[in-house]
């Protein structure tokens, strides 16, 4: 199994979010999104292709698999629990809460995440 590096984990993000909004994933749109060559965002797919991550032959569709799927859906849950949690506790604007929780969502630990979720579920049945 890979050891998921940020980048790759980025590209997995994107092309999750990307198939989520019903949009077409071309090697053009993640190189522009991700700020990287076409080249580059070629041998990553690769890279993710050969670990078992997606499905994808140059010039086709990119198509995650259940891992794949599984792995962003846990990286997207990690992004949306902290961008909430420095929105809702600390008060921060949100393109900041965001690109915060862009840094930390790929070190940050799956219970660390969870402890988080637990604070914000009582603090939500605290408010209602």
């Amino acid at each position: 199994m890979l050891e998921m590096s940020i980048a790759m984990q980025n590209y997995l993000e994107l092309i999750y979010e990307t198939n989520l909004k019903k949009q077409k994933i071309r090697v053009s749109l993640l190189a522009e999104q991700l700020n990287v060559s076409k080249p580059s965002v070629n041998n990553a797919l690769n890279v993710l292709k050969e670990n078992g991550y997606l499905n994808y032959e140059r010039y086709g569709d990119i198509t995650l698999t259940p891992l794949g799927e599984k792995t962003a859906k846990q990286i997207c849950n990690k992004h949306h629990v902290l961008a909430r949690m420095f929105e809702e506790v600390f008060g921060l604007d949100s393109e900041i809460a965001n690109e915060d929780a862009c840094r930390i969502e790929h070190v940050i630990s799956q219970q660390a995440i969870e402890a988080i979720e637990n604070y914000l579920e009582g603090n939500e049945k605290k408010n209602h």
